[in-house]
């Protein structure tokens, strides 16, 4: 830097600034879109079919032959190599700018066959023949679609089923009828609990939260 007075050097002093300039390099976070249904397609190496839930967190790879490769960094396929094809204008399927919540706490009454959340109660049924056990459950993200999608019209993503526990086949789901799980009967709420479990986590990198199930 120099001094100018009209223009033109002044004085005999002149001050030398040193700038360091650092870059950082990392990956971008992205995660899968929210759906009609809640779940998008995408495949695995072997060409299956493989759905995923809304706001699940991948990792971009690469782009090749029209589709775009990445493996989700939670979930049932957690460090899965997996694709998906590019829409038209080859823009990518995948947003950022999601924000996850901190874990959900909820719980189940068996005798009033009460589940809450958020001071929230909403009816619920189960089956007597496979009776929940009292204690604490983990409830986990989303694994695959079940049932179908045109039963209640209210509950858009009704095919969106948390399982609880990480093992067997009870679940936490929209319905009028129970085999084991905990089955919501109150479909035009259903939303709100879908609303507030699929963005939570627990840091275990397969858990919304979870359920303490009680008298």
């Amino acid at each position: 830097e120099t001094r100018t007075k009209s223009g033109k050097p002044w004085g005999k002093r002149t001050a030398i600034f040193e700038i360091t300039l650092e870059a950082n390099v990392s990956d971008l976070t992205k995660y899968t879109p929210e759906t009609e249904d809640g779940w998008i397609i995408t495949q695995d190496s072997q060409g299956k079919r493989i759905s995923l839930p809304a706001y699940l967190k991948i990792k971009g790879e690469y782009i090749k032959n029209k589709r775009e490769y990445f493996a989700p960094l939670e979930g049932t396929y957690r460090g899965q190599l997996l694709s998906i094809e590019l829409p038209n204008d080859d823009s990518s399927h995948f947003i950022s700018n999601v924000k996850h919540t901190p874990m959900v706490r909820t719980t189940y009454s068996i005798s009033k066959k009460v589940f809450t959340l958020s001071n929230k109660k909403y009816q619920a049924i189960d089956h007597p023949d496979t009776p929940w056990k009292k204690g604490l459950y983990d409830i986990e993200i989303p694994d695959h679609p079940h049932g179908s999608n045109n039963r209640y019209s209210k509950a858009k993503k009704q095919k969106v089923w948390f399982r609880i526990g990480h093992s067997g086949k009870k679940y936490l789901h929209v319905g009028s009828q129970s085999r084991g799980c905990m089955t919501i009967t109150e479909v035009n709420k259903w939303m709100n609990i879908y609303n507030a479990l699929i963005r939570a986590r627990k840091g275990d990198y397969v858990s919304v939260g979870v359920v303490e199930v009680i008298d």
